[in-house]
């Protein structure tokens, strides 16, 4: 028979002392022990230690046992093959009817008690005995288990019941602040009434190009086809972008460094930790990519801020399903987002009282643009000089007025005084040249032949640059100060210059307010 004494000699070999005073006031709660002792003499054999874990593991376990039940009202009275080998090979239990008599004793237990936050061993266990079973922890299922659409056959007002089917399931990554990078699996759902499929975040008809989005803020986001980023790791990217100013790439170097390890501590300092490298870092699972691209941060947050914004507004995201990239679908979003928010639409924009100026230091003057004049859709990167629907442009002679083929390796055509212009760009990189500029501002002179002649390249300037053909060769036009109109104003007057003669315009800005 199981007693207090005995009770208490378990916990202390756990590290978890009950007090007696405790035991006493719910004398009641150990009944079930008692009575199953009783009806299992093998659980006898059984110590505290290994009851308390398989109760936690078991309910790591749950969510998945309760996805394979029909009806989730009440625990099932047996676990089948792949649950129960799950379950002993978590706890290097061997005895797989030992296991399954301590899911039968404490069943009710296990369906009603509230979740447990996992230790980092507890993950690696856990994992070490699922992924070869198809299945994880943290495994990302569908949030619903009856079709959504009222006027479906498939559609109940209980959850309890399910009504949907054909699973579905592939492998992912799901991103965390806490767990680090983790190796999961991720399952739909079919509804054979209505012909939709549910993902963990959305739901897409089959007849239909669109993902229709449950509502609210996931507390997992998928960023991309088998990546799925934690809502709470959004939240540290964009308010690191926000004071912080990291960039994507950034912020993928830093979290596959220092947070997608569970010790990253440890395998950063190999060194210093010696031989504990060894003994603690459990090796990466194959078949899954667990680092961080810069692509799925920069998409995870503009995700993460259209559900935010969705969710104040009491609206649900639809975006498109069919996108050859993830970047894709959300421009459509965010274009309906940027025109919301002109004018009235701004935060506390009826609280304005007056207008107030704001300075910066001249990093953040204009913004990249597309070089052609018309263009009005933005960069697919800012590493394009052209939108989209200019890229046809690139392929012509850099010079204005001139529509021939570049020439190989150039971005002029063979004419050679256009191909002066380009040598005269080029050559506004070199250090000599940089020198002499600013000893002629400073009122110095300096022979013409003391900055030699090379058609040497260099690294593209952010700013534009206007290089015309004058008498004595290829000059670039100066730009002393900023007038009161701004240079706006003087671009244009160069642009009504290059109409009686050549000019050529490597820069990725148009101008500058």
């Amino acid at each position: 028979m199981v007693d207090l004494g005995s009770l208490n000699a378990w916990a202390r070999r756990a590290h978890e002392p009950i007090p007696l005073s405790r035991c006493s006031q719910s004398a009641m709660n150990l009944q079930p022990l008692i009575s199953a002792q009783q009806q299992y003499p093998s659980l006898s054999g059984v110590d505290f230690h290994e009851l308390n874990s398989f109760l936690r593991m078991a309910r790591l376990a749950r969510p998945l046992i309760e996805f394979q039940q029909k009806d989730r009202r009440r625990p099932p009275d047996f676990l089948h093959g792949g649950l129960l080998e799950l379950l002993a090979a978590s706890i290097s239990e061997t005895n797989l009817s030992l296991v399954q008599t301590c899911w039968a004793v404490f069943k009710e237990i296990i369906w009603t008690h509230p979740e447990v936050v996992p230790t980092e061993n507890e993950v690696i266990k856990y994992n070490n005995a699922a992924l070869c079973r198809g299945t994880s922890f943290g495994h990302l299922l569908p949030p619903v288990r009856v079709c959504q659409d009222p006027s479906c056959s498939k559609h109940r007002a209980c959850e309890d019941i399910m009504t949907l089917s054909e699973p579905m399931t592939h492998k992912s990554t799901l991103h965390t602040l806490r767990n680090g990078a983790l190796p999961v699996y991720t399952t739909s759902l079919y509804c054979r009434g209505c012909h939709r499929r549910y993902y963990h975040n959305y739901y897409v008809h089959k007849k239909s190009s669109l993902r229709t989005y449950y509502g609210g803020v996931p507390q997992n986001i998928q960023v991309a086809q088998h990546f799925f980023f934690e809502s709470p790791l959004l939240e540290l990217f964009a308010n690191g972008m926000v004071f912080g100013w990291l960039s994507s790439s950034n912020w993928a170097r830093i979290y596959n460094s220092a947070l997608a390890g569970m010790r990253s501590h440890i395998v950063n300092n190999k060194v210093a930790f010696g031989s504990v490298v060894q003994d603690h870092i459990p090796p990466p699972p194959a078949g899954w990519n667990l680092d961080i691209r810069p692509k799925d941060v920069l998409n995870g947050f503009l995700l993460y801020s259209l559900l935010l914004e969705k969710a104040e507004r009491r609206g649900v995201l639809v975006l498109p399903h069919d996108e050859a990239t993830h970047n894709d679908r959300l421009i459509p979003a965010l274009a309906e987002r940027n025109k919301a928010m002109e004018g009235i639409g701004q935060e506390a924009y009826p609280h304005a009282l007056k207008i107030q100026t704001a300075h910066c230091d001249g990093d953040t003057i204009g913004h990249r643009c597309c070089k052609h004049m018309t263009a009005k859709i933005p960069l697919a990167s800012n590493r394009q000089h052209f939108c989209p629907d200019h890229q046809h442009v690139k392929l012509k002679c850099a010079v204005t007025d001139c529509r021939t083929d570049v020439a190989d390796g150039h971005r002029t055509c063979n004419n050679l005084d256009h191909r002066a212009l380009e040598t005269a760009y080029f050559t506004r990189g070199k250090s000599l040249y940089k020198l002499r500029s600013r000893l002629k501002k400073a009122g110095v002179a300096v022979p013409a032949q003391s900055v030699p002649d090379s058609e040497d390249s260099y690294d593209d300037d952010d700013d534009e640059v206007i290089i015309e053909s004058g008498r004595d060769g290829p000059v670039e036009v100066d730009c002393d100060g900023k007038p009161e109109g701004g240079n706006r104003k003087i671009e244009k007057t160069l642009e009504n210059k290059a109409e009686t003669m050549d000019a050529v315009c490597f820069g990725r800005r148009r101008g500058y307010g």
